[in-house]
């Protein structure tokens, strides 16, 4: 049987308990991925999908550089641990102040954002790092890498140790922000953006990736931007872990297998390839929202169900 394991569908969450994921099966056990850990994102005014630019992916984050942006709908924690914070930038305009991202609220707030041709973070208030040297240019794509390890704190540029500064403050938990923050809106473009619970990096450099991140256990935040042009739909791609919700068996006549999920009951041929599901999980209740055919383009990986423990 083939469930797609890799295949997320996109994430109306109805509810902090509703979860988009993907099937895979282990053994007997039925296990789903949760998608990003239920933080979703919005995009505010013209902020949009372009597929004008992209660094990876069809498309990009297009901001216009007035009071666009993309936050999101609860917290990310920024609080306590290390954090990574990816992106890759493709400014239109670098003079004066631009934002970047911010999280927290009040005065006890990231705040990372261009001056110029330069970056900034500021923690509290207060700047941690200044960067002096490598400027940022229009028209060009620039991965930045934000890191904090306990005190300390690295500002990367394209996989090279730019600054670094350290401070025990942290900000307020709060909302994630991309694109604007109280220094200033963005002009230009954004691409994959990765938040981490892990200092990833630590040394004098890393290697560039060249490919979009891959979604793993460290990973609370992942925004591709990819999707139609003029598009609102932003989609976070991480997930964490697994959760054991129902049980597979074999059917007698060896052709097909029950899947029980709470109360629902799916029946389906051994052979039949099945992805791109989604089920919305509540306090009480598992209702199949979507149980749809092959979706173009779809990922999953063949795993056997063990005739011997239905």
């Amino acid at each position: 049987m083939f469930f797609g394991g890799s295949s997320f569908a996109s994430s109306p969450f109805a509810d902090p308990g509703g979860v988009s994921i993907a099937f895979a099966v282990n053994g007997v056990g039925l296990e789903v991925a949760s998608e990003g850990q239920g933080i979703l994102f919005s995009a505010f005014n013209d902020a949009q999908l372009s597929t004008a630019q992209s660094k990876f992916g069809v498309s990009s984050l297009l901001l216009d550089g007035t009071n666009d942006y993309v936050e999101s709908t609860s917290d990310v924690d920024l609080t306590s641990g290390d954090f990574t914070i990816d992106m890759w930038i493709r400014p239109d305009s670098v003079t004066g102040y631009h934002g970047l991202w911010q999280s927290g609220t009040g005065a006890n707030i990231y705040s990372a954002y261009l001056i110029g041709n330069k970056v900034q973070l500021t923690v509290n208030g207060s700047t941690i790092i200044f960067q002096s040297s490598t400027a940022i240019s229009t028209g060009v794509w620039t991965m930045l890498s934000f890191e904090r390890e306990g005190n300390t704190h690295r500002l990367y540029i394209n996989g090279t140790l730019e600054e670094t500064g350290s401070t025990p403050n942290r900000p307020d938990d709060g909302l994630f922000n991309i694109g604007e923050n109280g220094f200033g809106d963005f002009d230009g473009y954004i691409d994959e953006l990765r938040v981490s619970t892990v200092a990833r990096y630590t040394g004098s450099s890393f290697t560039e990736p060249t490919s979009a991140f891959s979604p793993d256990a460290l990973t609370n935040v992942l925004l591709h931007f990819d999707g139609a042009n003029g598009s609102t739909t932003i989609t976070n791609s991480a997930f964490s872990g697994t959760v054991v919700i129902g049980k597979a068996r074999i059917l007698p006549n060896g052709s097909e297998v029950e899947i029980t999920i709470g109360n629902v009951t799916i029946r389906v041929n051994r052979n039949v390839l099945v992805s791109g599901n989604q089920i919305n999980l509540a306090t009480n209740t598992v209702d199949v929202i979507n149980w749809n055919p092959i979706i173009p383009g779809a990922t999953g990986i063949w795993i056997p169900i063990d005739p011997d423990n239905p």
